[in-house]
């Protein structure tokens, strides 16, 4: 009996461990975005006779082995730039992992203690479940992280991510989630074997095909109107995108100073041949303070005055003042300058999401013993307004790096009556691994619940322009030096249902999941004809 016990056990945990591979392998670089669309399955099969504590250890060996996979290159970020000891890496990472797990741990407890006995109310309640703890997991201000949200996994399936213009990212990853556990309803054999959950079996399954197809079908309508109505518009933007591919190393070292600065001029000038509107450098391009160091700051506007192209370029930037004690102190800024073609500086952006532990380390009077990975600088200080340019009477909006993972974040300047935008970055903290990939692929969902274009900059790649529609256009390699030129269509209508509202979906979502689970526990007091709980049929555990 112990042996048949610990062989369910181990039958299970490889079930969940399959789902967590499923998942990994739907995301960038393995790419296989259908895989998501059944990956929870195995998952579901391996919680199904189990009570909420076991089916929580379920989820979270799926999360270990989904996020361990998904997320290993934050040991090679930690090791060849954060500069920490291999042992150390791998344990910052599975601090990351055993975090974002435990959500995915709670989720399945959730799942079994809310509907236990009812697979027509699990079947109900996982997808707004899953999307509610997703949106919670994503929007703390310090410790929020987006990345990986299961809505990300179809980047590259334009048909399905079409309705992210209502519903955010979020609405995708329901649409995912509700697709597994129509299979699961339809699939499992006690289910369909029950007298009374059995005929729900096809409802379900044409439940879950209409609203999938219907999900398409928009997609491919959109689609096509976008592409009409890009054919009539006016006359496009042009853009040129820079990429360095200066090395970490060297940025901050002041012996290459004058060979970064002078690399950006030779790629600005192959750029200005082409006669674009705007040029673009990456995040801290400028080996330097822009503005308060006179010599490098003069030289970039006098290049910019000769080209005689608006640039916009991402530059540390500093501040003298003093404190309330009248100590005099200096404040550091993650910055974008926009200059005009005369060589003008027209306004500046700062950074308004930081980097924990890149750019600023979170609970320092707790944390004190932990230094920054980027030490060429002091702790960086947080943004406060998401501010509006011009360039050829088209207004943009500016984000830096890490905020692209932020939707609410990245809304505000389109909100504001920005038309595209323009995202900088320097990804060489990654080096050539998935982290890139999965960067840009968040950013094709920028673009779509705000439907307007997006220019990437970055310093090693990945270089690229995004259309309204989501679509990545000219991406380049990494770490190579490129100039990526091409035309964008500024959005000419109104704002999108997300950027007006932002997140209802995911509130709606979280209220439907507290209705559901108030009507699934009502009939569970009832006991009405529920499939056994694994107290009551004891050959399940």
């Amino acid at each position: 009996m112990k042996v048949q016990l610990h062989s369910a056990d181990a039958k299970r945990l490889g079930l969940s461990a399959l789902s967590g591979l499923l998942l990994a392998f739907s995301f960038p670089r393995f790419d296989w975005a259908p895989l998501a669309l059944f990956a929870l399955i195995p998952l579901y099969f391996a919680i199904h006779p189990l009570g909420p504590k076991k089916a929580a250890l379920q989820g979270f060996t799926a999360g270990i082995v989904f996020y361990s996979v998904a997320l290993s290159w934050v040991v090679n970020t930690m090791v060849d730039y954060g500069h920490l000891p291999l042992p150390v890496a791998w344990a910052v990472l599975l601090l990351l992992v055993a975090y974002l797990s435990a959500y995915l741990a709670l989720f399945c407890g959730l799942a079994k203690y809310l509907t236990r006995g009812n697979p027509a109310f699990f079947f109900l309640l996982t997808p707004v479940l899953w999307t509610g703890l997703e949106y919670l997991r994503s929007t703390p201000e310090v410790l929020g992280f987006s990345w990986l949200s299961l809505g990300y996994s179809q980047y590259s399936k334009p048909e399905l991510i079409q309705i992210a213009e209502f519903t955010g990212v979020y609405g995708v990853t329901a649409l995912i989630v509700l697709v597994n556990s129509g299979l699961f309803y339809a699939c499992h054999p006690e289910i369909t074997h029950h007298s009374r959950f059995a005929r729900l079996r096809w409802p379900v399954a044409g439940a879950t095909l209409t609203v999938l197809l219907a999900c398409w079908g928009y997609g491919n309508f959109t689609l096509k109107q976008y592409a009409e109505a890009s054919n009539q518009a006016g006359a496009p933007l042009k853009v040129s995108l820079l990429q360095g591919n200066i090395k970490q190393e060297m940025k901050w070292d002041p012996r290459h100073s004058g060979e970064v600065l002078q690399r950006y001029f030779n790629l600005a000038e192959k750029a200005a041949q082409a006669k674009p509107d705007l040029i673009v450098w990456p995040e801290a391009a400028t080996p330097f303070y822009f503005g308060i160091e006179p010599e490098g700051t003069t030289r970039v506007l006098n290049h910019v005055a000769h080209t005689g192209v608006p640039v916009l370029i991402g530059a540390p930037s500093a501040i003298r003042t003093e404190n309330a004690a009248g100590k005099r102190e200096v404040l550091y800024y993650n910055s974008a300058y926009f200059i005009d073609a005369t060589g003008m500086p027209k306004g500046r952006y700062d950074k308004i999401h930081l980097v924990p532990f890149g750019e600023f380390v979170p609970f320092r009077k707790i944390l004190f013993f932990v230094e920054k990975m980027v030490m060429a600088i002091g702790d960086f200080q947080r943004g406060d307004a998401y501010d509006v340019f011009e360039v050829k009477g088209q207004p943009f909006g500016v984000n830096i790096c890490y905020e692209i993972i932020f939707p609410d974040l990245v809304r505000q300047p389109v909100k504001n009556g920005a038309r595209f935008l323009v995202n900088i970055t320097n990804d060489a903290w990654f080096g050539k691994s998935a982290a890139s990939y999965q960067h840009i692929a968040i950013a094709a969902l920028r673009a779509v619940e705000n439907r307007v274009p997006i220019v990437r900059a970055a310093n090693t790649g990945i270089t690229g322009i995004i259309t309204a529609d989501g679509t990545i256009h000219q991406p380049t390699e990494l770490f190579t030096s490129a100039v990526v030129t091409g035309d964008i269509h500024p959005r000419s209508g109104g704002p999108t249902f997300y950027t007006s509202l932002g997140d209802v979906f995911s509130w709606f979502c979280l209220a439907l999941t507290f209705i559901l689970a108030f009507l699934s526990r009502m009939q569970l007091a009832a006991k009405k004809d529920l499939l056994p709980t694994p107290s009551e049929n004891k050959t399940q555990e």
